[in-house]
């Protein structure tokens, strides 16, 4: 979703950063993994190395330490040796029969990976939950997500504006390699169940609503969702 970053804050990344747990996000039968962002470069293969070839040290590590947490849970699943590229929208290019998702977010980095079956497709997010202040509310948020967000306590809405914001990005993410679809953030009408730790999407394309589940642990906003077959688009 290119509309906004909740990065655009400018928050400092931490020097350290304790993993929040990630249970509860998806289903079972999903891996999922998170780490400090770290230096683990020496750790890419050359091809992955030259995706990144360029870039800054802090994006270097970020690339780096997500190929390394999707590279243990592809270990897990008996795929070894397999080198992580990307297509021309850099999204990940899994193995045959794998889908995952990949996500990072102040010092924080996140995997989700599963053997393609009844699930078709991922999508998690991780973001500060400090981050998405409200001068970006109007460009992340529809008219009713803004209500339903101001009428919550006044001490709880910057988080769940994160919320928003790492829900509609997990969504994007999972729905991209089914539909090849570039969404902007008002394109995904979101409905919080905050009882449940859980959201609705209402997604372009897709006949049904399609469900995910958040938490906030550790000054982060955790999203993940995953797609089924009868979720996919005809």
């Amino acid at each position: 979703m290119p509309v906004v970053s909740s990065t655009d804050a400018g928050v400092r990344t931490p020097a350290a950063v304790l993993p929040p747990d990630l249970s509860g996000l998806f289903p079972a039968g999903v891996l999922v993994r998170s780490a400090a962002v770290h230096d683990a470069t020496g750790a890419l293969a050359p091809a992955e190395r030259q995706l990144v070839a360029r870039a800054i040290a802090k994006r270097q590590h970020e690339f780096a330490t997500g190929r390394a947490l999707a590279r243990a849970l592809l270990a897990e699943l008996g795929v070894r040796d397999f080198a992580l590229l990307a297509d021309t929208d850099r999204a990940p290019l899994w193995p045959d029969g794998v889908i995952g998702s990949l996500s990072h977010a102040r010092g924080l980095a996140a995997a989700a990976l599963a053997r393609r079956g009844d699930l078709v497709a991922l999508g998690i997010d991780v973001e500060d939950a400090s981050a998405v202040l409200p001068e970006l509310w109007r460009r992340v948020l529809r008219r009713d997500e803004e209500r339903f967000l101001r009428a919550q306590p006044g001490a709880d809405q910057l988080a769940l504006a994160a919320v928003f914001f790492s829900a509609k990005e997990a969504v994007y993410k999972a729905q991209f390699p089914l539909t090849r679809a570039r969404l902007g953030f008002q394109d995904v009408g979101l409905e919080l169940d905050i009882g449940r730790g859980a959201f609705r999407a209402r997604v372009p394309g897709f006949a049904r609503a399609l469900e995910g589940a958040y938490a906030l642990r550790a000054g982060y906003a955790l999203t993940g969702v995953a797609l089924r077959a009868g979720d996919a688009p005809a």
